[in-house]
């Protein structure tokens, strides 16, 4: 967002500024001029511990961040971490949405969220896996079970005989003392429950923090671009890597192109590439200014396949590089 003069802009920026930034829920609380007139650094961030993630006061973010990681007058780089829907562990707490992309199959979604297929299929009311479609929109639960809303008469231990659950778990999962405080209209999550017509569910996979239950391929995936590594994993496994528009994109490793698209909103993804490997992981290449693959295409590891840049749901020039099926190798946790 441009202003009249450097004082201006940072005037600006602190006066409206305070909702919420591409695919995050953290609040901007400031921004701080650098020695450079035409940068800033978000100074502090609302909810965030010593590290700019966690739990506990208002606190400075972390030092000024060097070189490419500097926050221009002309874009606000995302932080792309949901506070709201992550709990003091590290685990996802409240339910969320995600949207169909071509390509997508619903055992992958699963694995990433780390939640049970069935899970997925209850809480959107889909008969079966092959169905989904891109462009739709799924909610997933935070852990493998049912989503179920509050009925006038319902307690705790009617419910939790109705889905085949235990009763402490459902209580402690929705921070409920004795069920007391069931509120009619109300969503609660029932871990581990299963609708009484339903079959023996698909075996969940554990939520151990965010994506941490992935297999580690040491040295099958390269980095794809040169920037700053946020190392915040949001959406789908995702890291965000910032440059200027325009850096070259190349391949993390040797696959088939599944999906080049050359314009679109696309779910958010703007124009992105999808590449499908030969030991069954993905990975997707997106915000890009161009795509320079095609559908079919095998490609090597390292090849170029497009430019970074800040199309679809992007507010600076970065690259939203994901995995499927095993974990990033741009995560450092």
């Amino acid at each position: 967002m441009r202003g009249t003069s450097g004082e201006g802009q940072a005037s600006f920026l602190n006066q409206f500024i305070k909702g919420y930034i591409e695919e995050t829920s953290v609040s901007v609380a400031s921004f701080v001029r650098l020695p450079n007139a035409n940068s800033y650094y978000i100074n502090n961030i609302n909810n965030a511990d010593t590290q700019g993630l966690g739990q506990g006061g208002e606190v400075a973010f972390i030092n000024p961040i060097p070189n490419l990681a500097l926050v221009q007058q002309s874009s606000v780089i995302s932080l792309a971490f949901s506070q709201d829907a992550i709990d003091k562990n590290g685990k996802r707490s409240q339910t969320v949405e995600y949207t169909v992309q071509p390509g997508d199959a619903l055992s992958f979604i699963a694995s990433d969220y780390g939640v049970s297929i069935n899970s997925i299929l209850w809480a959107n009311n889909v008969r079966d896996a092959d169905s989904i479609k891109p462009g739709q929109v799924l909610r997933i639960p935070p852990i493998s079970g049912v989503l179920y809303t509050i009925k006038k008469g319902d307690t705790i231990s009617s419910i939790s005989k109705k889905y085949q659950a235990e009763e402490t778990k459902v209580l402690e999962f929705n921070n409920l003392d004795d069920g007391s405080q069931l509120r009619i209209g109300a969503e609660i999550i029932i871990p581990d429950g299963k609708p009484a017509s339903a079959g023996q569910p698909k075996k969940a996979i554990k939520n151990e923090g965010r994506f941490a239950y992935l297999p580690d391929l040491v040295n099958f995936f390269i980095q794809p671009a040169v920037g700053y590594n946020w190392n915040i994993l949001h959406g789908r496994n995702g890291i965000d890597v910032a440059n200027s528009c325009g850096t070259p994109v190349y391949s993390a490793a040797e696959g088939s192109i599944a999906i080049a698209t050359d314009g679109g909103w696309n779910g958010g993804y703007g124009k992105y590439i999808k590449i499908i490997h030969s030991n069954g992981t993905e990975s997707l290449y997106a915000h890009l200014s161009k795509t320079n693959v095609e559908v079919g295409a095998y490609v090597a590891q390292g090849q170029l396949i497009g430019l970074m840049g800040t199309t679809g749901r992007s507010t600076g020039c970065h690259l939203h590089f994901e995995v499927h099926g095993a974990k990033n190798p741009l995560s450092k946790r």
